[in-house]
């Protein structure tokens, strides 16, 4: 046991303690889970962790600190329960294994502020009072659940969303492409974007979030 935490270590020697650090964290596991971790070297080590997906970092516990891993590209597979991961371009990404081919995924969150919620429950950018004749202290934001504020008495009610800003990748034909949104399908394949445009306007289809980006795939496989 001893020894295959050395080895972890030695893969995060630029590790550092994240306990007493503010979090704006949006983790991909409601909590901190093993995971097994096999690196380039073959080594391989299970360590209770979790990803942020808004800061693109993995967070592992060594004992009761909190560390934060600096080098992603050293990992060559990570499974957590039934999900499996690997790491294109410095990015960690869930394997997909679609009928069409597999597919991989970045996720990436990010908490959008859309205003603040008005006395007829509309988003206003202005800053709107609740008036309280009691407890003006105690409200803050709440990183780990967003939209909800905390605290007896909350004076400016700010309405949170919840967006994806993933990165896939898709094998098409033998080569992998990385793909974001739908100009880059369109620019990766030039002569079936008449037909991927069409299919998307028809099926409503973004590349906002990821049963989209599948459907989307599928039916460029089938070109």
């Amino acid at each position: 046991m001893k020894r295959i935490f050395f080895l972890f270590s030695c893969f995060v020697l630029c590790a550092v303690s994240l306990s007493a650090q503010p979090s704006n964290r949006i983790y991909l596991f409601p909590e901190f889970t093993v995971g097994h971790i096999e690196f380039s070297n073959r080594s391989k080590v299970d360590v209770r962790m979790n990803f942020d997906a808004a800061g693109q970092k993995i967070y592992y516990y060594s004992g009761d600190v909190l560390m934060e891993m600096t080098n992603l590209p050293m990992i060559r597979t990570l499974q957590v329960g039934d999900h499996v991961f690997v790491v294109r371009e410095g990015l960690l990404c869930e394997v997909f294994d679609n009928a069409s081919g597999p597919v991989l995924v970045n996720w990436k969150f990010k908490n959008v502020n859309r205003g603040s919620k008005g006395a007829l429950g509309f988003a206003t950018q202005g800053k709107v009072e609740v008036l309280s004749s009691f407890d003006y202290g105690g409200t803050t934001y709440s990183p780990s659940n967003p939209g909800k504020l905390e605290g007896k008495s909350a004076h400016a009610l700010e309405i949170w969303e919840q967006k994806n800003d993933n990165t896939y990748f898709v094998t098409v034909g033998g080569t992998e492409y990385r793909v974001k949104v739908l100009k880059d399908l369109y620019k990766a394949f030039p002569d079936k974007a008449p037909a991927l445009k069409a299919f998307a306007k028809a099926n409503h289809l973004t590349m906002l979030n990821a049963e989209d980006a599948f459907k989307m795939f599928d039916y460029l496989r089938s070109l």
